[in-house]
């Protein structure tokens, strides 16, 4: 019975993984087009995934979040070939500064998605 539970632990801990840091809605919120500066977003989001610059020449920052959930039936023998799948949450965050550092316009999104691997 102690290596069935064991098993059991180590399988569900295998059915979880992310990469990113969690974006912090509320701090998004807190970001002002024309007054925020790339200090203060770094302060309040820390590192971004990814800096680069625009086909205008803007200073962008990409910040990135996913994490997934593999659903407990994808265990269950059998059961698993027909309802298999995984939970998803991705969060994406792209600041662009002006030459002066300031933030010019910034986009996030959050989005949910199921993914089925079942036959069905």
């Amino acid at each position: 019975m102690r290596r069935l539970a064991v098993l059991f632990f180590v399988a569900l801990m295998a059915g979880c993984a992310s990469y990113g840091n969690e974006i912090d809605q509320s701090q998004v919120e807190r970001i002002v087009k024309g007054e925020t500066t790339e200090t203060e977003v770094r302060s309040m989001l820390g590192s971004p995934m990814s800096v680069g610059i625009s086909s205008e020449g803007k200073k962008y920052y990409m910040y990135v979040y996913t994490r997934s959930q593999v659903k407990a039936s994808s265990f269950i023998p059998v059961v698993g070939l027909v309802a298999g799948g995984a939970d998803t949450n991705t969060q994406t965050l792209q600041v662009w500064f002006d030459e002066s550092g300031v933030v010019s316009s910034y986009a996030y999104n959050n989005t949910d998605q199921e993914i089925k691997t079942g036959i069905f």
